[in-house]
Protein backbone atom coordinates (compact mmCIF):
# COMPACT_ATOMS: atom_id res chain seq x y z
CA UNK A 1 0.00 0.00 0.00
CA UNK A 2 2.57 2.27 1.07
CA UNK A 3 4.46 1.67 -2.79
CA UNK A 4 1.17 2.48 -4.45
CA UNK A 5 0.53 5.87 -2.50
CA UNK A 6 4.36 6.94 -3.03
CA UNK A 7 3.70 6.18 -6.66
CA UNK A 8 0.81 8.23 -7.29
CA UNK A 9 2.60 11.12 -5.14
CA UNK A 10 5.21 10.97 -7.51
CA UNK A 11 3.33 10.73 -10.42
CA UNK A 12 0.93 13.71 -9.40
CA UNK A 13 4.54 15.77 -8.53
CA UNK A 14 5.82 15.25 -12.10
CA UNK A 15 2.10 15.99 -13.60
CA UNK A 16 1.84 19.65 -11.80
CA UNK A 17 5.57 20.06 -12.51
CA UNK A 18 4.64 21.16 -15.96
CA UNK A 19 2.89 24.05 -15.29
CA UNK A 20 5.83 25.64 -13.57
CA UNK A 21 3.19 26.37 -10.51
CA UNK A 22 5.31 28.62 -8.88
CA UNK A 23 6.04 30.86 -11.75
CA UNK A 24 1.70 30.87 -13.20
CA UNK A 25 0.55 31.95 -9.24
CA UNK A 26 3.29 34.38 -9.55
CA UNK A 27 1.70 36.21 -12.54
CA UNK A 28 -2.06 35.32 -10.84
CA UNK A 29 -0.38 37.28 -8.34
CA UNK A 30 0.71 39.96 -10.39
CA UNK A 31 -2.80 40.06 -12.27
CA UNK A 32 -4.85 40.55 -8.99
CA UNK A 33 -2.08 43.29 -7.71
CA UNK A 34 -2.81 45.43 -10.64
CA UNK A 35 -6.41 44.86 -10.13
CA UNK A 36 -6.42 46.11 -6.38
CA UNK A 37 -4.23 48.67 -7.66
CA UNK A 38 -6.88 50.28 -10.45
CA UNK A 39 -9.58 50.19 -7.92
CA UNK A 40 -7.95 51.93 -5.23
CA UNK A 41 -6.66 54.58 -7.59
CA UNK A 42 -9.87 55.05 -9.61
CA UNK A 43 -12.24 53.96 -6.83
CA UNK A 44 -13.75 51.34 -8.05
CA UNK A 45 -15.81 49.50 -6.64
CA UNK A 46 -14.32 45.64 -5.91
CA UNK A 47 -16.16 43.20 -7.59
CA UNK A 48 -14.26 39.97 -6.11
CA UNK A 49 -15.94 37.27 -8.79
CA UNK A 50 -14.01 38.99 -11.68
CA UNK A 51 -10.77 39.54 -9.44
CA UNK A 52 -10.25 35.46 -8.63
CA UNK A 53 -11.59 34.79 -12.30
CA UNK A 54 -8.54 37.43 -13.64
CA UNK A 55 -6.21 35.46 -11.10
CA UNK A 56 -7.07 32.08 -11.73
CA UNK A 57 -7.72 33.17 -15.67
CA UNK A 58 -3.54 33.99 -15.87
CA UNK A 59 -2.80 31.06 -13.71
CA UNK A 60 -4.14 28.47 -16.42
CA UNK A 61 -3.07 30.66 -19.60
CA UNK A 62 -0.05 31.19 -18.48
CA UNK A 63 0.29 27.21 -17.22
CA UNK A 64 -0.59 26.18 -20.29
CA UNK A 65 1.80 28.32 -22.10
CA UNK A 66 4.18 26.54 -19.85
CA UNK A 67 2.99 22.88 -21.13
CA UNK A 68 3.11 24.05 -24.50
CA UNK A 69 6.62 25.05 -24.39
CA UNK A 70 7.86 21.54 -22.76
CA UNK A 71 5.62 19.89 -25.08
CA UNK A 72 7.59 21.61 -28.55
CA UNK A 73 11.22 21.60 -27.04
CA UNK A 74 11.18 18.23 -25.71
CA UNK A 75 14.16 17.45 -27.25
CA UNK A 76 16.12 20.63 -26.07
CA UNK A 77 15.61 20.01 -22.56
CA UNK A 78 16.43 16.33 -23.06
CA UNK A 79 19.99 18.31 -23.04
CA UNK A 80 19.20 21.22 -21.14
CA UNK A 81 17.26 19.70 -18.66
CA UNK A 82 16.87 15.92 -18.96
CA UNK A 83 14.73 15.94 -15.12
CA UNK A 84 11.78 17.81 -16.68
CA UNK A 85 9.17 15.47 -16.21
CA UNK A 86 8.68 15.24 -20.30
CA UNK A 87 12.04 15.05 -21.15
CA UNK A 88 12.62 12.51 -18.46
CA UNK A 89 9.11 10.50 -20.00
CA UNK A 90 7.49 11.08 -16.35
CA UNK A 91 4.47 12.54 -18.11
CA UNK A 92 3.59 11.52 -21.67
CA UNK A 93 3.35 14.28 -24.70
CA UNK A 94 -0.57 13.14 -24.78
CA UNK A 95 -1.63 14.03 -21.30
CA UNK A 96 0.55 16.92 -21.61
CA UNK A 97 -1.66 18.35 -24.79
CA UNK A 98 -4.74 17.51 -23.01
CA UNK A 99 -3.46 19.29 -19.80
CA UNK A 100 -2.84 22.18 -22.02
CA UNK A 101 -5.97 22.22 -24.40
CA UNK A 102 -8.05 21.98 -21.22
CA UNK A 103 -6.29 24.66 -19.26
CA UNK A 104 -6.11 27.21 -22.35
CA UNK A 105 -9.46 27.42 -22.86
CA UNK A 106 -10.79 27.11 -19.26
CA UNK A 107 -8.61 30.71 -18.73
CA UNK A 108 -9.71 32.18 -21.71
CA UNK A 109 -13.69 31.62 -21.16
CA UNK A 110 -13.16 32.59 -17.13
CA UNK A 111 -11.56 35.43 -18.85
CA UNK A 112 -14.36 36.32 -21.02
CA UNK A 113 -16.82 36.13 -17.97
CA UNK A 114 -15.43 38.94 -16.90
CA UNK A 115 -15.51 41.72 -20.08
CA UNK A 116 -14.87 41.85 -23.62
CA UNK A 117 -11.45 43.25 -22.84
CA UNK A 118 -10.05 40.63 -20.93
CA UNK A 119 -11.63 38.35 -23.08
CA UNK A 120 -9.81 39.56 -26.31
CA UNK A 121 -6.35 39.92 -24.38
CA UNK A 122 -6.83 36.35 -23.13
CA UNK A 123 -7.30 35.00 -26.88
CA UNK A 124 -3.86 37.26 -28.12
CA UNK A 125 -1.84 36.05 -24.76
CA UNK A 126 -2.80 31.91 -25.33
CA UNK A 127 -1.99 32.83 -29.31
CA UNK A 128 1.26 34.66 -28.40
CA UNK A 129 2.81 31.66 -25.42
CA UNK A 130 1.82 28.95 -28.57
CA UNK A 131 3.46 31.13 -31.21
CA UNK A 132 6.24 31.81 -29.20
CA UNK A 133 6.89 27.65 -28.37
CA UNK A 134 6.01 26.77 -32.21
CA UNK A 135 8.51 29.28 -33.95
CA UNK A 136 9.14 32.82 -32.35
CA UNK A 137 11.77 31.54 -29.73
CA UNK A 138 13.60 30.43 -32.80
CA UNK A 139 14.02 34.10 -34.17
CA UNK A 140 16.44 36.24 -32.67
CA UNK A 141 14.86 39.03 -30.55
CA UNK A 142 11.51 38.34 -31.37
CA UNK A 143 10.68 35.30 -28.68
CA UNK A 144 12.56 37.67 -26.17
CA UNK A 145 10.25 40.26 -27.50
CA UNK A 146 7.38 38.50 -26.94
CA UNK A 147 7.31 37.17 -23.74
CA UNK A 148 8.67 40.49 -22.45
CA UNK A 149 5.30 42.19 -23.60
CA UNK A 150 3.52 39.26 -22.25
CA UNK A 151 5.06 39.17 -18.51
CA UNK A 152 4.27 43.42 -18.78
CA UNK A 153 1.07 43.51 -19.23
CA UNK A 154 0.14 41.10 -16.30
CA UNK A 155 -1.06 44.51 -14.11
CA UNK A 156 -2.93 46.27 -16.61
CA UNK A 157 -4.73 42.61 -17.31
CA UNK A 158 -5.88 43.33 -13.67
CA UNK A 159 -6.43 46.99 -14.15
CA UNK A 160 -8.64 46.05 -17.38
CA UNK A 161 -10.45 43.39 -15.04
CA UNK A 162 -11.11 46.27 -12.68
CA UNK A 163 -12.55 48.06 -15.41
CA UNK A 164 -9.83 50.96 -16.11
CA UNK A 165 -6.19 50.66 -17.96
CA UNK A 166 -5.07 53.70 -15.82
CA UNK A 167 -2.34 53.47 -13.87
CA UNK A 168 -1.46 49.77 -14.66
CA UNK A 169 -0.02 50.96 -17.86
CA UNK A 170 2.04 52.74 -16.40
CA UNK A 171 4.10 49.63 -15.32
CA UNK A 172 4.99 48.76 -18.78
CA UNK A 173 7.98 51.13 -18.51
CA UNK A 174 9.80 49.21 -15.94
CA UNK A 175 8.22 46.16 -16.15
CA UNK A 176 9.19 44.79 -20.03
CA UNK A 177 12.95 45.98 -20.08
CA UNK A 178 13.13 43.83 -16.63
CA UNK A 179 11.34 40.99 -18.56
CA UNK A 180 14.05 41.48 -21.53
CA UNK A 181 16.22 41.28 -19.24
CA UNK A 182 15.05 37.54 -17.53
CA UNK A 183 14.04 36.25 -21.07
CA UNK A 184 17.49 36.75 -21.68
CA UNK A 185 19.14 35.42 -18.71
CA UNK A 186 17.26 32.24 -19.64
CA UNK A 187 19.40 31.73 -22.43
CA UNK A 188 22.64 31.78 -20.67
CA UNK A 189 22.21 28.26 -19.01
CA UNK A 190 20.23 26.99 -22.43
CA UNK A 191 22.94 27.79 -24.63
CA UNK A 192 23.90 24.65 -24.95
CA UNK A 193 20.72 22.80 -26.00
CA UNK A 194 19.61 26.04 -27.80
CA UNK A 195 22.66 26.10 -30.43
CA UNK A 196 22.02 22.30 -30.87
CA UNK A 197 18.47 22.95 -31.92
CA UNK A 198 19.20 26.12 -34.23
CA UNK A 199 17.36 28.70 -31.65
CA UNK A 200 18.34 32.08 -32.72
CA UNK A 201 19.01 34.62 -29.52
CA UNK A 202 21.35 36.69 -27.84
CA UNK A 203 23.86 33.86 -26.31
CA UNK A 204 23.62 31.63 -29.35
CA UNK A 205 24.38 34.23 -31.56
CA UNK A 206 26.93 36.33 -29.29
CA UNK A 207 27.71 33.85 -26.59
CA UNK A 208 26.57 33.61 -23.10
CA UNK A 209 28.83 36.36 -21.77
CA UNK A 210 27.22 39.11 -23.94
CA UNK A 211 23.60 37.21 -23.41
CA UNK A 212 24.61 38.14 -19.66
CA UNK A 213 26.01 41.71 -20.41
CA UNK A 214 22.63 42.63 -22.21
CA UNK A 215 19.99 41.24 -19.43
CA UNK A 216 22.31 44.12 -16.71
CA UNK A 217 21.58 46.53 -18.73
CA UNK A 218 17.76 46.03 -19.38
CA UNK A 219 17.75 45.31 -15.59
CA UNK A 220 19.54 48.51 -15.23
CA UNK A 221 17.42 50.29 -17.17
CA UNK A 222 14.35 49.03 -15.09
CA UNK A 223 16.31 50.26 -11.46
CA UNK A 224 16.85 53.35 -13.01
CA UNK A 225 13.26 54.08 -14.27
CA UNK A 226 11.32 52.88 -10.65
CA UNK A 227 12.12 55.79 -8.60
CA UNK A 228 10.43 58.24 -10.94
CA UNK A 229 7.67 55.75 -11.66
CA UNK A 230 5.27 58.41 -9.44
CA UNK A 231 5.99 61.83 -11.48
CA UNK A 232 2.99 59.62 -14.10
CA UNK A 233 1.47 57.20 -11.10
CA UNK A 234 -0.09 58.87 -8.26
CA UNK A 235 1.66 56.64 -5.62
CA UNK A 236 2.61 57.60 -2.10
CA UNK A 237 6.02 57.63 -0.12
CA UNK A 238 5.77 54.14 0.91
CA UNK A 239 6.78 53.33 -2.87
CA UNK A 240 9.67 55.27 -3.23
CA UNK A 241 11.15 54.78 0.31
CA UNK A 242 10.84 50.75 -0.65
CA UNK A 243 12.21 51.42 -3.66
CA UNK A 244 15.16 52.82 -2.76
CA UNK A 245 15.94 51.03 0.30
CA UNK A 246 14.97 47.33 -0.44
CA UNK A 247 14.51 47.33 -4.16
CA UNK A 248 17.69 49.16 -5.48
CA UNK A 249 20.22 47.81 -3.35
CA UNK A 250 19.05 44.05 -4.27
CA UNK A 251 18.69 44.85 -7.96
CA UNK A 252 22.29 46.27 -7.95
CA UNK A 253 23.79 44.12 -5.76
CA UNK A 254 22.15 41.49 -8.21
CA UNK A 255 23.12 43.09 -11.35
CA UNK A 256 27.14 43.48 -10.09
CA UNK A 257 27.97 39.71 -8.79
CA UNK A 258 25.83 38.11 -11.66
CA UNK A 259 28.06 35.55 -13.84
CA UNK A 260 27.90 33.11 -16.22
CA UNK A 261 28.14 30.69 -13.16
CA UNK A 262 25.99 31.94 -10.88
CA UNK A 263 23.05 32.81 -13.55
CA UNK A 264 20.52 30.25 -12.50
CA UNK A 265 20.32 31.81 -9.04
CA UNK A 266 20.12 35.40 -11.20
CA UNK A 267 17.21 33.80 -13.04
CA UNK A 268 15.51 32.63 -9.43
CA UNK A 269 16.00 35.99 -7.65
CA UNK A 270 14.54 37.95 -10.85
CA UNK A 271 10.92 36.29 -9.71
CA UNK A 272 11.63 37.65 -5.86
CA UNK A 273 12.41 41.46 -7.36
CA UNK A 274 9.13 41.06 -9.35
CA UNK A 275 7.10 40.24 -6.50
CA UNK A 276 9.01 43.13 -4.36
CA UNK A 277 8.16 45.60 -6.88
CA UNK A 278 4.36 44.73 -7.09
CA UNK A 279 4.13 45.08 -3.33
CA UNK A 280 5.76 48.30 -3.53
CA UNK A 281 2.93 49.13 -6.25
CA UNK A 282 0.79 48.08 -3.81
CA UNK A 283 1.52 49.62 -0.74
CA UNK A 284 2.46 52.72 -2.71
CA UNK A 285 -1.39 52.72 -4.10
CA UNK A 286 -3.03 52.50 -0.47
CA UNK A 287 -5.20 55.21 0.18
CA UNK A 288 -4.70 57.93 2.65
CA UNK A 289 -1.12 57.35 2.97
Amino acid sequence: MTQISDRSTTSLKDFLAIFHLFNSISSGAGVMIGYIMTAWNTGIEFNYIALVCAAISTILISGGGFVINDILDIEIDRINRPDRPLAAGKVSVPAAWAAYIATTVIGILLALSINPATGVLSIITAIALFLYSYTLKKRFLIGHITVAALGALLFPFGGLAAGALFPTIYSVLFTFPAFVAREVLKTVPDYEGDKANGVDNIATRYGPQTALRVAQVSMGLTAVILPFVPLVWPLNAGYTLISLVVIWPLMFSTLYKATADNVTSIIRLSKLLFLLVAAALLIGSIPGI
